[in-house]
Parts: structure tokens; C-alpha cells; sequence
């Protein structure tokens, strides 16, 4: 047994592994991307600025001053890069769609698995290559910025709850493409609820009370304004935050796992 899960492990370490090594290949378009951010990055900052005009740098709008407010939306920019998104739900549903997905189940290992792998080392790879400069770039810019070291363990907790929620949307509507035809509609439609209830238009502690309370119950948060205001540290972002977070982390695998026994139990009955 031991043997097996040793094997099972590296498998899964090379596939992140040629993951990552792939996503150094495409260096001129992430270049392009981190161009692209720090613009991004400079006009979120002089459109926040606009909005706290006339205080003294000291003035909170739902518990966040200026500096904050600026340092959620530059870091707001980095992580849509770095996260599962829509890429991986278009790879997903062109694979199954041209039938090259069959190869992948004669991998030495669990569909789901080998493509949770992947996305770690596609995020993994983008972030060195793109997230870190970019936020070191970003850093200068909103200098002074300290991570208190409390916060650290917090982070990384809220992180990875952030990328298992965000790899689970992304994976099961590419898998939808063994039920329904195009996908592309539920791609609009989890974008649009990321940009509404997920935070990235902005913090959702800056939203009106009643949607703000409604908002983190629902799974959308927890991929993006749950890890970028504990990073803040805003104070709405609290232990009861952090815990519906991990609920829907752990609910949205048992879907992915769900759904993916029945997409292949699909594909095995339709002959393929």
C-alpha cells in the first residue's frame, strides 16, 4: 500500500510539475498579463483615491481605510491571474468535446485528482512568473504595506479554501459539458456572481448591510473576498467568514466528486 500511494503522489507531482513547466512556455503572453496589471493596479488606485478625496487618510469606509481598501484591489488583480478560472473550464469542456479526454482515464490516476494537480502547478507557475513581480511591483507602489505575522497561518488557511473553491466552480462546469451542450452561459453566469458576491468589484464589507450579511453564505465569496480581506485584515472577515468558507470547500468537492462518477459512468454507457 505504501508503494501505491508513493507512485499515486509522484504522479501527482509530475503532472503539476509539466503544469508548471508549461506555464513558463507562454513567457511572452504572461508578461503581457503583468503589464497589464500593474496598469490595472494604478487605476484602481487613483479611482479608490478619488473615492476617499477630502479625508485624511484615517477615514474607514466599512472598517477599511484608503490604504487598504487599494492593497485588496491591487491584490484583487494579481489572484484573478494566478487562480483556476475560466481556462480551466474551457480545457476541460474542449477535451471533452473532441474525445481527447479518454486518454487522460488511462492515467495512473483519479480524473478529478490529476486535474486538481494540474491547476496547482499552472497556479504555481504563474504565480512565480507573473503574481510575484507583479506584486512586489505592487508593493512599491502601495508602500508601506506589513503582513502581521499572526496573520500568516490565517492566510494561508483562507488561501487554500479560496483556490479549492475556485478550481471546484471551474472544474464542474467544464465537466457540465458531458450533460449540456455549451457552457459558455454558466461561465458568464459564474463570472458575473464572482463580480457581484464574490468581492471582486470591490470588498464586500463596503456593500449595503443586508446584501453584505447575505453575501457570505454563499459560496462565491470564499474565492475572493474571504483571502484578500483576511490579507487587509478586515475586520468583517472573522472566524464564523472563515468557517462557512471551509463548509463550501468541502461541500463543493463532495459535488465535484459526485459529478465526475456520474460524467464517466455517462461516458462509459454511451460507448465511449
Amino acid at each position: 500500500m505504501t508503494g501505491t500511494l508513493r507512485r499515486g503522489w509522484r504522479t501527482q507531482q509530475a503532472i503539476a510539475g509539466m503544469q508548471m513547466k508549461l506555464a513558463f512556455h507562454y513567457r511572452t503572453r504572461a508578461f503581457a498579463q503583468g503589464i497589464g496589471a500593474l496598469l490595472l493596479i494604478g487605476l484602481q488606485v487613483a479611482l479608490w483615491s478619488a473615492v476617499y478625496a477630502g479625508g485624511d487618510g484615517q477615514v474607514r469606509a466599512g472598517g477599511l481605510t484608503l490604504h487598504q481598501t487599494t492593497v485588496y484591489a491591487a491584490a484583487g488583480t494579481v489572484w484573478v491571474l494566478c487562480l483556476p478560472g475560466l481556462a480551466l473550464a474551457r480545457q476541460l469542456e474542449t477535451k471533452i468535446r473532441d474525445g481527447r479526454i479518454v486518454s487522460e482515464l488511462l492515467l495512473p490516476t483519479g480524473f478529478l485528482t490529476q486535474w486538481f494537480s494540474a491547476a496547482i502547478g499552472r497556479t504555481a507557475g504563474v504565480t512565480v512568473l507573473v503574481g510575484m513581480p507583479a506584486s512586489v511591483a505592487g508593493a512599491v507602489m502601495l508602500y508601506p504595506f506589513t503582513l502581521d505575522p499572526a496573520h500568516v497561518g490565517r492566510l494561508m488557511l483562507t488561501t487554500a479554501i479560496a483556490f479549492v473553491v475556485l478550481f471546484d466552480f471551474s472544474y464542474l462546469i467544464g465537466l457540465s459539458a458531458f450533460f449540456i451542450r455549451r457552457v459558455e452561459g454558466l461561465n458568464e453566469v459564474r463570472e458575473a456572481l464572482l463580480l457581484l458576491l464574490g468581492g471582486s468589484m470591490m470588498p464586500i464589507s463596503l456593500y449595503p448591510e443586508g446584501l453584505r450579511d447575505a453575501a457570505v453564505w454563499t459560496p462565491f465569496v470564499h474565492g475572493f473576498y474571504t483571502p484578500l480581506g483576511t490579507l487587509v485584515r478586515d475586520p468583517f472577515v472573522d472566524d464564523r467568514v472563515v468557517a462557512l468558507g471551509a463548509c463550501w470547500a468541502v461541500l463543493l468537492s463532495a459535488a465535484a466528486v459526485l459529478c465526475t462518477r456520474a460524467a464517466l459512468r455517462k461516458l462509459v454507457i454511451a460507448g465511449g
